[in-house]
Parts: C-alpha cells; structure tokens; sequence
C-alpha cells in the first residue's frame, strides 16, 4: 500500500490565519475599554487660616456679604454697586465688612475690615470671588482633595 504523506499548502494555513488575527484584534479591542472606569471617592476638604473644612457632602455653596454699620445695624452688600457702596461710606465714614462662604450649615468666614474708602472694598471684594472661583474648580475636579485658600 503506498500512503503519501502530504503537508498542507501554504492556501491551506489562510483562513486560520485571517480567523487568529481577528480574534487578536478583538481582544485588544475589549482590553483597551477596561482601564477606562474610574470611581473617585475620596473626601473634599478645604483649608483656610489653619481651619478645615469637610466638602465632601455639601449641598449648597453660597456667599454673603455683610456690612455692620458704627450703630450696630447690619446691612446685606452683596448685590450693591459702586453708587450705593460710596453713599453707604459717605453716610456712615467706616462700615465692618464681613465676606462669608456659606457651606450647608456650616460658615467659613474668609474675610473682615473695617472699610472707608471704595478702592479697599473693591480689593476685598475681586479677592472674594477669587476665592470662590477656585472653590467652584476645586468642587469640579473629581481628583483634587484638598484645596488651600490664600
């Protein structure tokens, strides 16, 4: 009986050939998805003049300005322009400026002066909403932990 022992042809390896490179594609493919998810879950603090601040379940960031006039009485200055700051200075001389990032129920008081002049509640103020620009970035960023004000 003469048997031939016959190798395969080289159109023979072809389609296993085809069929391995796609599953190595595929693979690569489903792998390339997984490092993808990422679940940040670590607690928000803010420092500021050596206090801490715990953000990580706060609801609601807001602010307030106040002005506490030389008779005791508090006046909101948060929505005043320059016209009604100037007259507020005029009519009473100073006026104790307090800046206060509310935070739940909990205050964190950035800043007090006594103020006479509109050029030094300008500088407080553009240093305010500073401040608070960078706790609305600080709030956003998902990786970030820790934020120290100035």
């Amino acid at each position: 009986m003469n048997a031939r022992i016959r190798f395969p042809s080289r159109r023979d390896f072809s389609l296993a050939r085809y069929v391995g490179a796609g599953l190595l594609v595929a693979c690569i493919l489903a792998l390339a998805g997984c490092g993808s998810t990422k679940v940040y879950t670590a607690d928000k603090t803010v420092v500021y003049n050596g206090n801490l601040y715990n953000m990580g379940n706060v609801q609601r960031i807001g602010s307030r300005i106040d002005g506490r006039l030389a008779d005791g009485t508090t006046v909101n200055m948060s929505n005043m322009d320059k016209k009604a700051v100037e007259g507020l200075l005029k009519d009473n001389g100073e006026v104790m400026v307090s800046m206060v990032v509310e935070m739940d129920d909990q205050e964190m008081l950035y800043q007090r002066s006594r103020v006479s002049r509109y050029s030094d509640y300008s500088k407080m103020k553009s240093r305010f909403e500073g401040a608070q620009k960078d706790i609305a970035k600080f709030m956003a960023d998902k990786k970030k932990t820790q934020l120290k004000l100035k």
